[in-house]
């Protein structure tokens, strides 16, 4: 799954306004959940300038 990249401190200012632990914001912009909670995270996040980078490779 790709990954959201945010600035630095950004990821404490999207779990305070969600309410939520930094790891649930942390492992929702990795890629490692992706339940109704984790995609409303990445999609906060991108409204809020992060950039998307995905996982595959080209040979």
């Amino acid at each position: 799954m790709a990954k959201v990249f945010v600035m630095h401190g950004e990821i404490n200012k999207l779990a305070q306004l969600l309410g939520v632990a930094r790891k649930t914001v942390s492992e929702a912009l990795n890629g490692q959940t992706n339940t109704p909670l984790a995609r409303k995270i990445r999609k906060l996040a991108l409204d809020r300038g992060g950039v998307v980078k995905n996982n595959t490779y080209n040979k």
